[in-house]
């Protein structure tokens, strides 16, 4: 071997060597940290005005006709349509729903937003009520204060299925009309 290979050869070892006691120095200078605290925090408040609402769950279950779940029921509420009439503020909408269901001989239960394209966005919600003589039965409890949401349930014994339908009206002045209010 020459002299030149031999000095590379050592050369290379020599900074290998280095290279590993770099490595094992710089590990054991690593050591475990903490946060400088540990403890946890819990807060809370009092809320003292204002006005809140629960999440509503739009959407429809199928129904026995005696008030039980269907067993295997399927529901869907697959359109919300409204029509206007009227000028503010004594306007009328009507609207039709659209159900993909199998409640068959029971009802649909639903729970739907009145709020949909195509109609006036100004629509006075705070005095508006649904009125009487349509296809949908308010459910206990519910009032109009809770419009533009509406809970209610379909007529019974109607043989629902795919692509079945009600309609009912909403009055925007509740005083002026016959409206079912709780």
């Amino acid at each position: 071997m020459t002299r030149s290979r031999v000095r590379a050869r050592l050369v290379g070892v020599v900074a290998a060597l280095l290279l590993i006691v770099g490595v094992a120095a710089a590990a054991g200078a690593v050591q475990p940290t903490q946060a400088a605290w540990t403890d946890k925090t819990y807060a809370s408040a009092v809320a003292t005005g204002g006005t809140w609402a629960a999440p509503v769950s739009y959407g429809c279950t199928a129904m026995n006709a005696d008030g039980s779940v269907k067993n295997g029921g399927r529901c869907a509420v697959t359109a919300v349509t409204a029509n206007e009439w009227g000028t503010a503020p004594s306007r009328t909408r009507g609207y039709t729903v659209t159900f993909d269901t199998n409640a068959g001989n029971g009802y649909v239960q639903f729970t739907i937003n009145l709020n949909v394209s195509g109609v006036a966005s100004n629509f006075t919600w705070s005095t508006a009520g649904v009125s009487g003589g349509g296809q949908v039965i308010t459910n206990n409890g519910w009032t109009c204060a809770q419009l533009p949401t509406l809970t209610g349930k379909t007529p019974t014994n109607w043989g629902w299925g795919s692509a079945s339908q009600i309609y009912f009206q909403v009055a925007e002045n509740r005083a002026s009309a016959g409206v079912a209010c709780s």
